[in-house]
């Protein structure tokens, strides 16, 4: 039945939420893929995922937001590396033009090392791509990666095209309702390559972002594509699986 395909929510904080918060999303049948930020939120986030093993996936990485200092880079992604062979993925990781760019060769430095660590540890990406969305998926065709998301994707619709033909999946934020661009990239982007989220928690617009707002999220998603909330739910889920089951 389809009622009872659980609902995906690709990419959250989810060590920025208190633990009945947590619970109250797994037992609304959410599946998580936590993300982290640091050395520090990786170790947490794990420690969540082996909490509530059969609901989240775990990631660790390096936010471009916290990349500061050349050397403090050097010891944290040395670190993190230690964490990855016990995590489920490498995020949230990346580039970003839009909002950092003074720190843009320490960012490239730092994705190119997990972009590395990804193909040794044969793990998927969760990306942050944010005004650099053409470079992030440059360094991922240099380096082979074929399992990554581009999370809350808004960057041209010429791009998404490459990014799909690349096999690589876009998840789609529950911003949806407030936010057209990312109407704009629902309907070109084909059901097989779509993943959903919610990057809570986070307030946009006014909208508090969590995961109980994929179900809403879902359903806005199929009326724009035209097919049923139960055929939605099964092919993310679909999506959800493949990432792990494929070779990086």
């Amino acid at each position: 039945m389809d009622d009872e395909i659980p609902y995906v929510d690709a990419h959250l904080h989810l060590h920025e939420f208190k633990e009945e918060e947590i619970e109250r999303f797994l037992s609304s049948r959410v599946l998580l893929i936590a993300v982290a930020e640091d050395y520090n939120s990786s170790i947490r986030t794990l420690e969540i995922r082996d909490s509530h093993p059969e609901g989240i996936k775990a990631c660790v990485g390096i936010h471009p937001w916290n990349i500061k200092d050349e050397e403090a880079l050097r010891r944290e992604i040395e670190a993190i590396e230690e964490l990855i062979p016990e995590a489920d993925c490498i995020g949230e990781v990346g580039l970003d033009l839009k909002f950092t760019a003074d720190t843009y060769p320490l960012q490239e430095k730092a994705f190119q090392a997990f972009l590395e660590f990804s193909r040794r540890y044969e793990k998927p990406l969760n990306i942050h791509s944010a005004g650099a969305w053409r470079e992030t998926l440059q360094l991922l065709r240099a380096w082979s990666v074929k399992r990554a998301i581009f999370h809350w994707y808004t960057g041209p619709l010429d791009l998404l095209r490459e990014i799909i033909s690349s096999g690589l999946l876009v998840s789609i934020n529950a911003s949806l309702k407030v936010q057209r661009k990312a109407r704009q990239v629902v309907l070109a982007t084909p059901l097989q390559s779509m993943l959903t989220e919610s990057d809570g928690p986070y307030n946009y617009r006014g909208l508090n972002l969590n995961p109980l707002l994929i179900p809403e999220l879902v359903a806005e998603i199929a009326g724009l594509k035209n097919v049923t909330e139960g055929q939605l739910r099964r092919v993310i889920f679909e999506n959800f699986k493949a990432l792990w089951e494929r070779k990086v």
